[in-house]
């Protein structure tokens, strides 16, 4: 717990967010419904079957939440942490088309410029960016950023900052510290 004025704020090393999408016209047709309850941070599913698949989350996000919103509420605060010399981690997970690239990068006009702030289309790559350079250009000194953008794609893992196309690169290994360091 950490406090904050007069009130305790719980932190955790590990957050689990989920962004619902809407559910496509051909799981409708199947009768699969879906129902978020925010106030529990809950997703119940329920199946064909007349069962129903509750999963609990630390937040979930409806079809109509924005990226600033999303973002405002997961990411705009390890930013900070990064800043305090924290390494912070931004993994999105889940199945083909269901917005991953969205979440994490977005869609921007390329003939208007918009910060970070005002651009409502912009995912979270290009607003942590912006945040991370609008902070940096207000500290004096040297600094010095380190950024890794991977994908593990069929436990394969890729660096997609490398120049050379995916099928040309080194494999990267995945493998476990066992000392925890």
């Amino acid at each position: 717990m950490i406090k904050n004025g007069s009130k305790c704020i719980e932190k955790h090393n590990i957050q689990v967010a989920v962004r619902c999408r809407p559910i496509p016209s051909l799981s409708r047709d199947n009768n699969i419904n879906l129902d978020i309850i925010k106030d529990r941070q809950e997703l119940r599913l329920h199946l064909t079957d007349k069962s129903t698949k509750v999963y609990t989350f630390d937040r979930v996000f409806t079809p109509e939440s924005s990226q600033l919103n999303i973002y405002k509420s997961m990411v705009m605060p390890m930013v900070e942490e990064v800043l305090e010399g924290y390494n912070c981690t931004i993994f999105a997970y889940g199945q083909t088309g269901t917005g991953k690239t969205h979440t994490m990068i977005g869609q921007r006009d390329c003939q208007e410029f918009l910060s970070w702030e005002d651009d409502p289309m912009a995912g979270i790559i290009p607003r942590v960016l912006g945040q991370l350079f609008d902070r940096l250009d207000a500290i004096t000194g040297e600094y010095t950023v380190r950024v890794s953008y991977l994908e593990l794609y069929n436990e394969d893992i890729y660096d997609l900052l490398c120049h050379a196309s995916i099928e040309n690169q080194k494999k990267l290994r995945i493998f476990e510290d066992s000392s925890r360091k």
